[in-house]
């Protein structure tokens, strides 16, 4: 029992007689005509109903309501009736559950507690729902898909039918490779907080000589002037800069980023090979911008 109940609602809940109530199986509350004697035959495609509890404010019962006896229960029909407006609650135990189990809130019409109402079934967390979506074992097969380079869902269809498993929707593939790609690669629109944190994050100069890190970086984050710039390298390739003269930075529009162009930096030598540094990102090639690098 809540602990919003009063003594005195809590010594009638017990004394009083316990009037059973009746879902139909239309769902349709008529007022006074859902009351049945408990001596009446209940008619098997119907829900009986007692009393549990009585509240004295809607808020205190909703909140016993949605963990009633350690339960999850989840709002699914409101009805208004004479009596007044009934609010149910099915079990919930797990997403695509089948549990019978139901309980329903009264708020009287005609002052203003609340009383709650329990149906009288078992709960059964033993049945489930057909799985909704791709299953478990074959979203794993689809990611090694996906590692292996089959990145759409007409190539992933095409394995999976040579595979001889049982194939899903080409739209639930997709969907399910627009969040693997969210989650691999980051969203797909970056924002200037996003890429503030990612340079934050990989500011850090790792022990792999060959893991990259972000060197240097410059965020404005301003509505009517926005700025990036940010220079990502590893230690192997910083040590090409020991001993140079010059520095050669410039974009190739074949590699982007965003939209944007990533700028190759580093120096060549007296043979003219190029020695890369790392690679930069600004949101503009201004002298400002190639200053920077």
């Amino acid at each position: 029992m809540a602990e919003a109940l009063s003594d005195d609602d809590k010594s009638d809940s017990i004394d009083s007689v316990v009037p059973a109530y009746k879902e139909e199986a239309t769902d349709d509350d008529s007022g006074e005509s859902d009351i049945i004697n408990s001596a009446k035959k209940i008619r098997a495609s119907g829900l009986s109903y007692e009393k549990v509890n009585v509240f004295s404010d809607g808020k205190c019962a909703e909140e016993e309501a949605v963990n009633y006896n350690n339960f999850k229960w989840t709002c699914c029909k409101i009805n208004d009736t004479e009596q007044g407006t009934k609010k149910y609650y099915k079990c919930n135990f797990k997403r695509g559950s089948n549990c019978p189990a139901k309980i329903y809130l009264l708020f009287h019409a005609n002052n203003f507690e609340v009383t709650l109402f329990e149906a009288i079934i078992q709960h059964d967390h033993t049945t489930e729902s057909e799985q909704i979506g791709i299953r478990i074992e074959l979203k794993n097969v689809i990611v090694k898909l996906f590692q292996n380079g089959y990145t759409t869902p007409k190539a992933i269809l095409s394995e999976l039918d040579k595979l001889k498993i049982i194939q899903p929707k080409a739209s639930q593939i997709a969907n399910f490779l627009a969040t693997l790609r969210k989650k691999l690669y980051g969203p797909a629109q970056i924002s200037l907080n996003y890429i503030k944190n990612w340079c934050i994050e990989k500011s850090i100069v790792p022990n792999d000589p060959d893991e990259c890190f972000v060197a240097n970086y410059y965020i404005k984050d301003d509505d009517d002037d926005p700025l990036f710039r940010l220079f990502v390298t590893t230690r192997n390739l910083i040590k090409n800069c020991l001993n140079s003269n010059h520095i050669c930075a410039d974009a190739t529009y074949k590699l982007i980023w965003q939209g944007y162009p990533v700028l190759i930096v580093g120096t060549t030598d007296k043979q003219c090979a190029f020695h890369p540094f790392g690679i930069a990102l600004c949101i503009n090639e201004k002298t400002s911008d190639f200053e920077f690098v």
